[in-house]
């Protein structure tokens, strides 16, 4: 790992720590809705890095950091799940007003989730940067290529891909796991990428997006069927297919999208990355425009030749878009593990 690589992870390391523990410190002096949410992005972008380094160093302290960060997040999942439903039937009762006997009760679930989260964050640690450091230094050791770990998370993101079946949503909920992995691992090394697309950071996030709303539509599903048991005075069929509609929408609006996947990222660590092909190919236009141009120029005033000198145009070579097999290397007990070339979906356990 050469010294740019390495500077930009200890700076990482140090950021997001201290990140982390402002916004600890902020949800213990006010808690609210958005400062739980700034604290949720805080320790994803941490365990993030954390898988990151994990790639290069397998070390039983950054193991057990992780499983600490990770169990905290999962205590928040509800609760943000909660309110992304809440902010959907606030929006709907004028239109849907079979809704509000739900929109009510998750509004009882909110607050007891809130309490849940507030005793958690109590017991939120801040020691994660020593463990993280530590793997730092092993991974300095050796001389693999940084992107190494976003190529790997992009390999899982292709190989499941292949998977994907419109009927099986499962399929797509297990891409977007990946995704995740390899979306954050592009933020850790972005800075090292000059050539890097301005908006490509915004376009992962829109690309996870519609993924993720196809999940929180199962969510919301699921906990609509919940409520219609438990309350059966309440007409909630009505409320059930306008959801079941808008979730069919989405599901078909990333079927829509979905091969987007192959412009963010390079399909093997050996080819270009898909910026940098595109420069190639504007280049290669530029120049046969400007050797057309010259072919019909009259000779100078100065005597230069009627001829164009003639122009070496390099050949721009496509990306391929195969389908690519894992490269089989293990995250610990990540959201986002490699699943092997042989496995097929139904042969893996998908976390909810």
């Amino acid at each position: 790992m050469d010294s740019n690589a390495f500077g930009l992870l200890d700076k990482a390391i140090r950021e997001r720590t201290r990140v982390l523990r402002a916004q600890v410190k902020r949800c213990r002096k006010s808690f609210s809705e958005q400062a739980v949410h700034d604290l949720r992005v805080a320790m994803r972008r941490l365990l993030a890095l954390m898988d990151f380094l994990a790639f290069f160093s397998q070390s039983p302290a950054l193991r057990k950091a992780r499983r600490d960060i990770k169990g905290h997040l999962d205590a928040f999942d509800t609760l943000r799940d909660t309110q992304v439903m809440l902010l959907e039937t606030s929006q709907r009762i004028t239109e849907l007003p079979a809704v509000e006997p739900f929109h009510r009760f998750l509004q009882k679930q909110e607050k007891r989730y809130l309490r849940r989260a507030q005793k958690d964050i109590n017991t939120l640690k801040n020691g994660y940067a020593k463990p993280l450091r530590s793997a730092l230094k092993t991974a300095s050791q050796y001389g693999e290529d940084v992107l190494a770990p976003v190529d790997d998370a992009y390999q899982t993101v292709l190989h499941r891909l292949a998977f994907v079946d419109e009927s099986n949503t499962a399929t797509v909920h297990r891409v977007r796991i990946a995704f995740k992995r390899f979306r954050y691992s592009v933020e850790v090394v972005r800075p090292l990428l000059s050539t890097m697309p301005d908006d490509l950071i915004q376009r992962l996030h829109d690309y996870q997006t519609l993924m993720g709303e196809i999940q929180d539509m199962e969510v919301m599903l699921r906990s609509i069927d919940e409520f219609a048991t438990r309350n059966q005075q309440c007409m909630m069929e009505p409320v059930r297919q306008f959801y079941q509609q808008k979730h069919q929408e989405r599901v078909s609006a990333y079927i829509q999208r979905m091969n987007e996947v192959y412009s963010f990222w390079r399909t093997a660590p050996e080819r270009p990355l898909p910026w940098d092909v595109s420069a190639v190919a504007e280049t290669v236009v530029a120049l046969a425009q400007g050797h057309e141009k010259a072919a019909f120029e009259p000779p100078s005033e100065a005597g230069l030749p009627s001829e164009p000198a003639e122009v070496d145009i390099p050949e721009a070579q496509p990306a391929e878009h195969g389908k690519e097999g894992d490269s089989g290397t293990a995250v610990p007990e990540t959201d986002a593990e490699t699943v092997p070339a042989s496995a097929s979906p139904e042969q893996e356990e998908v976390s909810a």
